[in-house]
């Protein structure tokens, strides 16, 4: 049976924007790639949200599974019992499909919805395997610690924007193509010295880069895997050796100030 990552997306585009670039290297490598979504936004938006999903899921040649009810993850909902639910969903998924993996936002990731989602995830890491790895990324909020870094080319970037750009109804609110771009690049700059140290040289000679925090469950630690290129993982135990679990479970900003408001567009019924 081929390898399996799942993916845990907030709502539908996150799984084309947070490392969308890593995801379709392993697919390119033989690996199944799990697409779940968790949000479809507000009710009057499911319809086309699922549509643009499922496109873009075959546009990437991504498993799709949508959380069935979808979660309500808006700023005045029952964000804990989202979270008590991804708990319990994540492992039910992975054991499914016997994933290796699973991916998320980080839980300092800003967004409210986001937030609820990763600390889901964190949550059902305590029922899975020691052996599960975490990926997170950042999209709002970025990664204080980033210790997986991949770099890509053009050909790569024209597959995600290709994915991306099913998400119309989101791209005409707001031209999140720019965002990929942007932030690839960026971490094509920036990347290498985050990963493997200040004063470091550039990785690699492509133009764009994702950066990604691994950790995986030891004991009661979330310890995290030493810097490294995507491709050279999986890692030794061994190499779990830097403690993140003050990061991890320390409340995110927007838990100990107010949060940022949720503004519903024209097409949304707050």
């Amino acid at each position: 049976m081929s390898p399996t990552v799942v993916h845990v997306a907030p709502h539908p585009d996150d799984e084309a924007l947070g490392c969308p670039g890593a995801l379709l290297h392993l697919l390119d490598r033989g690996w199944r790639v799990v697409s779940v979504i968790a949000s479809l936004g507000f009710s009057n938006q499911w319809e086309r949200r699922r549509a643009e999903f499922e496109d873009a899921s075959r546009r990437a040649n991504f498993v799709p599974v949508l959380l069935d009810p979808p979660l309500d993850i808006s700023l005045h909902d029952d964000l804990a019992q989202a979270t008590e639910r991804v708990a319990t969903e994540v492992p039910r998924i992975m054991a499914l499909y016997e994933a290796s993996v699973v991916v998320s936002p980080s839980p300092h990731d800003v967004h409210h919805g986001h937030e609820t989602v990763a600390r889901g995830v964190q949550r059902a890491m305590d029922s899975l395997p020691p052996s599960v790895r975490w990926w997170m990324w950042g999209i709002w909020g970025d990664l204080p610690a980033p210790n997986v870094f991949f770099p890509f080319g053009e050909p790569a970037l024209t597959r995600m924007l290709h994915i991306l750009e099913a998400y119309q109804g989101e791209l005409a609110r707001n031209d999140y193509r720019r965002l990929l771009v942007g932030r690839a690049s960026t971490n094509a700059v920036l990347g290498s010295e985050r990963v493997f140290g200040f004063g470091s040289p550039a990785a690699s000679s492509l133009p764009y880069a994702e950066v990604l925090t691994e950790v995986r469950r030891v004991g009661r630690r979330w310890m995290a895997s030493q810097a490294h290129h995507l491709d050279q993982g999986p890692l030794r135990d061994e190499q779990f050796s830097a403690d993140l679990t003050a990061w991890v479970e320390s409340p995110s900003v927007h838990q100990l100030v107010d949060p940022i408001p949720e503004v519903p567009g024209e097409d949304e019924a707050p």
